[in-house]
């Protein structure tokens, strides 16, 4: 009895040595390479927060497409575009709210209640809430907060036709008065305002802008068409980020 429970105990042992040994091709630690040990906590293990030199990315140092920006040209677009505050907000491309375009165009003199054969801008305005992604309350969809391109197109029509009440209500639009005098859209050969463009955009108009917006009505087929174009372009490229 006692010789068969010292070969039992003798197994056991041999057995439990056995298993004490590492796998091949398995190295222990400390040698070279790396094993985890999971008898240590995360903090404990090396390589467990952070990559080894040879397997991380170094990130260049400026924002330039192809690397090594000359910092004066990053300096002059800075300048450019104004405090960081004005760029986030000029950058921003969120949807402007179906309300907010409303106030716009009522403040910029269009009537939203007037009716027409073609439709009217307010006629536009009124049947496009969909297109315009407005909030439907009873399935519980809050407003788009970005623009569809049904959404953008639908815009830039409500603009084409609120473009002549837009021209003809400017120089008494309040947003738009200096002392109580507000600026007109055109002169008589059809060239754009500088001010007239700056109160459209909420911010001062380049010699650019202004040359663009009156090539706009210069290039089209007449010059009734080609400012209500322009009066949209400029529009639109304001509220649509573009």
């Amino acid at each position: 009895m006692k010789t068969t429970h010292l070969c039992t105990a003798a197994l056991a042992a041999v057995a439990i040595g056995a298993c004490a040994q590492p796998p091949a091709g398995l190295k222990p630690a400390g040698n070279n390479g790396y094993q985890e040990d999971p008898t240590q906590g995360p903090s404990q293990v090396p390589g467990a927060y952070a990559g080894g030199e040879n397997n991380t990315f170094d990130h260049d140092n400026d924002l330039g497409e192809y690397g090594g920006r000359d910092p004066f040209d990053i300096l002059a677009q800075r300048q450019a575009e104004g405090p960081a505050e004005v760029r986030t907000r000029l950058h921003s491309c969120q949807k402007i709210q179906y309300a907010a375009l409303g106030n716009l165009l009522t403040s910029l003199g269009v009537d939203l209640s007037k009716t027409g054969n073609p439709a009217t801008a307010g006629q536009l305005y009124q049947a496009g809430g969909d297109a315009l992604g407005v909030a439907n309350y009873d399935a519980r969809v809050g407003e788009a907060i970005v623009w569809s391109a049904a959404g953008a197109a639908k815009l830039f029509d409500v603009f084409v036709q609120a473009a002549p009440e837009i021209i003809a209500n400017l120089p008494s639009s309040a947003q738009c008065q200096v002392n109580g005098v507000g600026p007109q859209m055109f002169d008589a050969q059809g060239n754009c305002s500088a001010d007239a463009v700056s109160c459209l955009m909420g911010r001062p108009a380049t010699a650019e802008q202004t040359a663009l917006c009156s090539h706009l009505v210069q290039e089209a087929s007449s010059m009734d068409v080609g400012e209500s174009i322009a009066v949209a372009t400029i529009l639109s490229a304001t509220h649509s980020c573009e």
